[in-house]
């Protein structure tokens, strides 16, 4: 569902001229393993706003753009003093100052020393290489360390002619819009396209890492644990393996696998009523899916899907085998669901709670992203859902609380902006105007 954004725009004849069947680490791109073209509507840079917006449980929602100037955003994350670092997927790692304040300032150098290989030779289209995610310790304020995902190139494949790469998880120091004492702390198998990954600290002071499946050659690399493709995986700060995973000591395995049998888990939150881990999953076609993460669990990808092809043929006619972990929440058609956040702010008490998940499109059409609210009682039973922001006709990638308890999105557009989330005076101006002031 998810495809690469821009980057499955700029490639998109090339692949037409050459041939290609055009797939990724991430998600397949659908028009062109389908011979589907692809149709939605004409994603423009919404005009300066702010926009209001209805909602069901919270009178009227305020959007803000605090920043422009991006380029295909994946990842967000706030430092404790307001400021926030936002990653350009593969390209660079950003600083936004007073990012919560009424005047943010996107600091135009990037922080220097990110996972950047832009020139490395045999680089192909294909290839997601650089920085990925980005998380801060805990004690950030105290030891300025931050946590990141990237891939680097690893070797050269003279048969199929690409690039090979390993998933990484790496420890540096943020020294004001520096990097320094990077140290890689997980290293995965050396392969051709690998993808995605995101990080999240758990209440157990863990690092969780999510990282895609392979969509070419071995696929069923996801159902095999002597790999960390298609799996969450669990680490203590300094990269050990902690007692406790379910793989420790099985002959052949990965220590740090948590679950298994995942396609591309981009989104990763806890729940605040009940504590448990919530992952949101990419399905193929439809059957994107929310998952309760149990360690040692088979979550079935790729020999159960509740999604179809690309293009409509089918996948397995079951959706949950025996001995795999079935999701608790599906979306058919699909979501393309990114980065997930549990609101737990004072500013939106109507929202206190809720999942919201970050959509890159709905139904394969291009330009119908949007901020999925979703409610859940006390046993994290789905109760209802609503649609936000679809009017700005974006592609949102990662959803953040912010620490003034305001919500924050950002877009993986090749404009790509960061918006602000907080409670409108009223909802009389209501989505139709905020569509027109997308097009102004």
């Amino acid at each position: 569902m998810n495809g690469f954004g821009g980057l499955a725009k700029r490639m998109l004849s090339v692949g037409r001229r050459s041939g290609w069947l055009v797939l990724s680490a991430v998600a397949t791109i659908p028009a062109m393993a389908s011979g589907v073209p692809e149709v939605g509507f004409p994603v423009e840079a919404p005009g300066p706003g702010p926009f209001t917006f209805p909602s069901a449980e919270q009178s009227s929602v305020k959007v803000e753009i605090v920043a422009r100037g991006l380029v295909n955003v994946f990842s967000l994350a706030f430092l404790p003093n307001g400021d926030a670092l936002i990653v350009e997927r593969g390209q660079r790692l950003r600083l936004l100052r007073h990012a919560t304040g009424p005047n943010p300032e996107l600091v135009p150098q990037p922080v220097a020393n990110a996972p950047e290989y832009s020139k490395a030779e045999h680089l192909n289209p294909l290839d997601m290489m650089g920085i990925q995610d980005v998380k801060p310790d805990p004690d950030f304020a105290k030891n300025r360390l931050v946590y990141f995902t990237y891939n680097r190139p690893d070797g050269y494949d003279p048969v199929e002619k690409r690039i090979k790469g390993v998933t990484v998880l790496a420890r540096a120091r943020l020294d004001d819009l520096r990097l320094t004492d990077i140290k890689d702390l997980m290293v995965g198998e050396s392969l051709i396209g690998p993808g995605s990954s995101r990080i999240m600290i758990g209440n157990d002071r863990h690092i969780y890492m999510s990282v895609g499946a392979l969509s070419e050659r071995d696929i069923e690399s996801s159902q095999r644990t002597d790999n960390i493709y298609g799996k969450v995986l669990r680490v203590g700060f300094d990269g050990s393996i902690p007692a406790d995973n379910p793989f420790v000591g099985v002959k052949g395995a990965r220590p740090e696998i948590w679950t298994y049998g995942h396609r591309d888990a981009l989104g990763l939150a806890i729940d605040p009523q009940t504590g448990r881990i919530v992952a949101s999953e990419h399905g193929p076609q439809g059957g994107d899916e929310l998952n309760v993460l149990i360690p040692g669990k088979n979550y079935g990808w790729p020999n159960y899907t509740y999604g179809t092809q690309y293009g409509g043929s089918p996948l397995p006619s079951a959706p949950v085998g025996a001995g795999t972990q079935g999701p608790f929440l599906i979306w058919a058609p699909g979501i393309a669901p990114n980065g997930i956040t549990f609101y737990t702010g004072a500013a939106m008490p109507g929202w206190s709670n809720n999942l919201f998940v970050a959509s890159a499109r709905r139904g394969q059409i291009n330009g119908t992203g949007a901020i999925i609210r979703v409610v859940f009682n006390d046993r994290l039973e789905e109760m209802r859902q609503e649609v936000l922001l679809d009017g700005l006709h974006q592609r949102f990638k990662d959803v953040r609380q912010g620490p003034d308890g305001l919500l924050y999105a950002v877009t993986d557009e090749e404009n790509a902006i960061v918006v602000r989330i907080g409670p409108g005076a009223d909802a009389s101006q209501g989505t139709a105007a905020a569509r027109d002031a997308v097009h102004q």
